[in-house]
């Protein structure tokens, strides 16, 4: 059986599980170059809050965020009804760029999106109450921590549409892959084809790794495999 047939009959968890353990960003990054997305990498600043190794993986399930200046009397309704329709393999991804300051997600949140089934959380935004997410272990990526609540300064008006996050257009379906090296988002057309050629390098790049550590020169080696 080929290495697409397996990729369609195992299932999207199993399937992000062995991603995080075998993939890292850079392999994907590569192959998405080659497919000529050149543009899928977040730009630098968002950061893990857990000091975790193991990626965060899932399937894109998006939020956009906009300013507020008025103090509403339910100010978490869309908020609230984009997480409560969360389904198991998802990555919670939130637009946040046009509300700079604003802790968009938080420990409650993330008890929340993680009974649902969710993998964790990506924004450009801020998050809160860190204590909380680390004694959880519910990855979450962000710009960083900020106490302020969003009620009065960001209403989420936009759930399941395209989102901009840290430069990368974002839509509902996309592959999330999330680690210490930065964040990239694969398009849901080509998921599997890049899918199964970042296997396939990951391999090359175990045998190319074995020579080197045996002594071969890198020119050796690169004339051999194609891959650094």
């Amino acid at each position: 059986m080929g290495e697409g047939a397996t990729l369609k009959a195992e299932s999207d968890e199993a399937l992000f599980d062995r991603m995080a353990d075998t993939l890292y960003v850079a392999v994907i990054s590569d192959i998405l170059d080659g497919l000529g997305y050149r543009d899928q990498v977040m730009e630098a600043g968002v950061v893990p809050v857990q000091p975790d190794r193991r990626p965060l993986v899932g399937r894109a399930a998006t939020m956009l965020v906009v300013p507020q200046v008025e103090v509403v009397e339910q100010p978490y309704t869309a908020q609230i009804a984009a997480i409560d329709a969360i389904a198991a393999g998802d990555v919670v991804v939130i637009g946040a760029g046009g509300a700079p300051g604003v802790a968009v997600w938080g420990e409650l949140f993330s008890n929340a999106a993680w009974a649902r089934g969710a993998r964790g959380t990506v924004t450009d935004g801020f998050h809160r109450d860190t204590r909380m997410l680390l004694d959880l272990g519910f990855p979450v990526f962000s710009r960083g921590a900020r106490p302020v609540d969003i009620s009065g300064r960001g209403t989420v008006v936009a759930a399941g549409r395209p989102v901009e996050v840290a430069g990368v257009t974002v839509r509902a379906g996309d592959i999330v892959f999330a680690e210490i090296d930065g964040i990239i988002v694969v398009p849901s057309e080509v998921a599997a084809e890049t899918v199964e050629r970042a296997f396939a390098k990951v391999a090359t790049e175990d045998d190319a790794r074995a020579e080197l550590r045996k002594g071969a020169l890198l020119g050796e080696v690169w004339a051999k495999y194609r891959v650094l």
